[in-house]
């Protein structure tokens, strides 16, 4: 009696067999998977066989399918821009002024840096990081990708300036590298273990300075105290 079992016929999830067909998979699936990898790891920190692994093919179905590691590497960052990271464009065009659109920028990054569902900080900002000279065009395109992100935070300030939002004489660059410093460093942050609670905090410092912001509030501060003085002095009388 032959007790040898079976060979296990399961596949990856994603993934299906069809009859005398070489395996055939749901591309969409495999490359959240290669994204989730590559932002958690970097790309040149994620082989070849890390990513088959996760992935759930083999490596001729990968190159067959991406072309290579780069071509992975590269769609995935167009599905991370287009699918998880899509908040950034919604914020800086659905609210009504600048500030409530950097404000919100800035909160929903936190929450999406600090969230458990998939790795912290942004892929865009800590993907290619430190690549040496031989991916060196794979950081260059990141860099791309990101002064495509602060060319539309500027043009939002620079909107808001031109509406009447933000005092005369804003410096829109200068403001505008604000915002882009904070939100890469809260990136940084989340990857580094910093709550969600404290990276909020941070957001509501840089708010604080928004241009015409202080000055409003002082505003309210000398009317408030010009009342108490007046109800005092009434009070006396």
């Amino acid at each position: 009696m032959n007790s040898r079992r079976p060979k296990s016929s399961a596949l990856p999830e994603g993934t299906k067999r069809t009859p005398g067909r070489p395996r055939e998979f749901d591309r969409e699936v495999v490359l959240d998977r290669a994204m989730r990898l590559f932002w958690s790891r970097g790309y040149e920190s994620t082989s070849v066989s890390d990513l088959t692994e996760a992935m759930g093919v083999t490596a001729p179905t990968l190159y067959s399918a991406f072309g290579d590691k780069k071509g992975l590497f590269l769609e995935s960052v167009e599905r991370y821009l287009t699918g998880p990271a899509a908040f950034v464009l919604n914020a800086l065009t659905q609210e009504p002024t600048a500030e409530r659109a950097m404000e919100r920028l800035m909160r929903e990054s936190v929450d999406f840096f600090t969230a458990a569902d998939h790795p912290k900080g942004c892929m865009v900002v800590l993907a290619a990081s430190n690549c040496s000279d031989a991916s060196a065009d794979v950081a260059h395109i990141l860099a791309e990708r990101r002064r495509a992100g602060e060319r539309m935070i500027r043009e939002r300030i620079s909107a808001g300036l031109n509406a009447g939002e933000l005092p005369h004489g804003t410096d829109v660059d200068a403001l505008a590298g604000t915002i882009i410093s904070t939100v890469y460093g809260l990136s940084i942050q989340a990857r580094d273990g910093a709550s969600r609670a404290s990276l909020m905090k941070t957001v509501t410092q840089v708010m604080k300075a928004w241009p015409g912001r202080t000055s409003a509030s002082s505003k309210r501060h000398r009317a408030t105290t010009r009342r108490r003085v007046r109800s005092g002095l009434s009070d006396v009388g």
